[in-house]
């Protein structure tokens, strides 16, 4: 039981990712190339093409493979049942650390057309590679293809620069990890004095404060100006009044209240 928990754990997962499918595409027998510029369209005999199939290609793992599918006439069927088979199959494996695994070594785009590509191409039974012309009916279809390509490989670059950042953070927190470490073991054997605030016999400490000397200034100003107008003697009459009105209307108010006492007295009273 537990080897089998183990085999299982030791598979590893091939996450696969379809990047395009074109149902039309056209197979060419190609000669070898006639000059060192590359393949050219014109040597295909395009009119007669070996065989028409559909293309897809799959991202699986790190591998770009372009799979060519074809039908045939599915045996012990009813007359007219076709199934789909792999024609033929083309594994790309980029590697940027190896000259000669860029795309260049499995597609090759003619130097005569924009619609017609070299694809390198393995049998899986014997190895042996080869290279077939890959021609597509639409210039959009053949756009497609060389734009599938180019993501395939921007995302392993994307991947490779992921890695190289992220194996830079692991020897970053090796590394603080370490002189963290080691700083420990420096303050365990030696450890620190503590230090005491309290001030010692004879010692003096010296404060320095600084004072606002124009608010200073300015205080015993207002404070003389208040006093001051405490001191104000209060202002004579006025010319066309008599001092002794004051006096004879005090003596008036106090004979009114007199009288309106006794009435009130005698209300109560009666």
């Amino acid at each position: 039981m537990a080897d089998s928990e183990v085999n299982s754990a030791d598979e590893k997962v091939v996450i696969e990712q379809r990047l395009l499918k074109i149902d039309e595409v056209f197979i060419y027998r190609i000669p070898p190339m006639r000059t060192a510029d590359g393949h050219r369209a014109e040597d295909w005999n395009l009119a007669k093409p070996l065989a028409t199939c559909s293309l897809v290609a799959v991202r699986r793992d790190n591998d770009l493979c372009i799979d060519i599918m074809a039908e045939r006439p599915k045996p012990n069927a009813p007359e007219g049942a076709m199934e789909t088979y792999l024609f033929a199959q083309s594994s790309i494996a980029v590697d940027f650390s190896n000259p000669s695994h860029k795309i260049e070594h499995w597609v090759n785009p003619v130097v005569d057309s924009s619609r017609y590509f070299a694809v390198r191409i393995k049998d899986s039974k014997t190895g042996r590679e080869a290279f077939i012309g890959v021609g597509f009916r639409e210039r959009t279809d053949a756009t497609n293809f060389r734009m599938s390509i180019e993501d395939y490989i921007n995302s392993l670059k994307r991947e490779q620069k992921a890695a190289e950042l992220q194996k830079q953070f692991q020897e970053s927190l090796s590394l603080e990890s370490r002189s963290a470490s080691g700083h420990d073991a420096d303050t365990e054997r030696l450890p620190f004095p503590k230090s005491s605030l309290s001030l010692k016999e004879g010692e003096k400490l010296h404060i320095n404060i600084k004072t606002n000397r124009t608010g200073t200034s300015k205080s015993p100003k207002s404070k003389k100006n208040i006093i001051g107008l405490k001191g104000l003697k209060k202002p004579p009459p006025p010319p066309d009044v008599a001092p002794a009105s004051d006096s004879s209307g005090d003596q008036e108010s106090t004979a009114a209240k007199d009288g309106a006492s006794d009435v009130d007295w005698g209300d109560f009273e009666g």
